[in-house]
């Protein structure tokens, strides 16, 4: 083992115990001694350990005065959880999470051994869940694949089924399912299974969309045209109807003799007996005022002032007198 007046067996296992022997030896001669260690750490029942079963740990050495035991779990960063005192540590009913490295100490007052074993719990498949890398309707003739995944000791293999058949579709962990046809919709399950169990997952309904609008890019560019048209035509009735609404004012204020701010007061027209000189005066003075255009329709406006009056006054007297 090592040269050396100790022997130092930091952690000891099941597997270090026996009988050792001590030399001594000088150019005299030499002399032994031997001492038997034995601190052990049993499981019962033996072999594989099943969730559910009943496990028992017992822990035993030779130690005089007699030893204490306490247990201990060794945690993932190489802590320890302590469990219990005495040379027995009992699961009525184990289960997964009891997997682990566990630790006896065995102490009296001369010193302290620790011995470990690990119990590694089998169990069947449990959480089973499913997935699916598309929710909703599948566009006919797209693709689909379905993720089935489970906990379970030893690891679960998986078996892909659809409602109401009895013929297994596909085996692996995940399905898929290329160029969908109509005759693939329905709700399919998984069945993760091991040596000590199975569990079935919940259903996925795949339902196929044999006539689906898909959102593509000429779809979109087709979709903003017809909007800026609508815009556009709304834009050009709004100015249609604006035009319009003017013309009609225009003709409104023509009816009316012209714009407000361009109607005079018409003075009062003598009657004439003499209607070629009437003619030819209203003629007379249509040349000197010009003709109002208002958005394309032309008002006539004509002017008399009280000038003209007098100039048509002595024409007449003018005529009189030679008369």
């Amino acid at each position: 083992m090592n040269k050396g007046p100790q022997l130092i067996i930091s952690y000891i296992w099941s597997l270090d115990s026996g009988q050792y022997r001590c030399d001594a030896t000088n150019k005299l001669g030499k002399k032994s001694v031997t001492k038997s260690i034995d601190v052990k750490l049993t499981v019962r029942p033996s072999g594989e350990i099943e969730e559910g079963s009943s496990v028992t740990l017992s822990c035993s050495s030779y130690a005089n005065p007699s030893a204490e035991y306490t247990w201990f779990k060794v945690n993932a960063d190489r802590s320890y959880k302590k469990m219990n005192q005495g040379p027995l540590l009992v699961f009525s009913y184990i289960v997964s999470s009891d997997s682990g490295q566990y630790r006896c100490e065995a102490q009296n007052t001369i010193g302290k051994r620790s011995v470990y074993n690990s119990i590694d719990v089998k169990y069947g498949p449990k959480h089973t869940f499913l997935s699916s890398s598309s929710s909703g309707e599948i566009e006919e003739g797209s693709s689909v694949t379905l993720s089935c995944s489970s906990e379970a000791n030893p690891a679960a293999e998986y078996t892909w089924f659809k409602e109401h058949e009895d013929s297994v579709r596909e085996s692996g962990q995940n399905y898929t399912i290329t160029n969908i046809t109509s005759e693939h919709g329905g709700n399919y399950y998984c069945q993760a299974h091991n040596a000590i169990g199975y569990q079935n997952s919940t259903f996925v309904m795949i339902k196929v969309c044999i006539q689906c609008l898909k959102s593509t890019p000429s779809s979109w560019t087709t979709t903003v045209a017809v909007r800026t048209i609508v815009v556009l035509l709304a834009t050009v009735l709004l100015l249609v109807f604006l035009w319009m609404r003017r013309k009609w004012a225009s003709r409104k204020a023509c009816g009316q003799g012209g714009r407000p701010d361009t109607i005079e007061e018409l003075l009062p027209v003598p009657v004439y007996e003499n209607v070629p000189a009437l003619t030819n005066r209203l003629a007379h003075a249509a040349q000197r005022e010009p003709i109002e255009e208002q958005d394309g329709h032309h008002c006539a406006i004509i002017h008399t002032s009280s000038s003209d009056n007098q100039d048509q006054d002595q024409t007449e007297m003018g005529g009189t007198s030679e008369l």
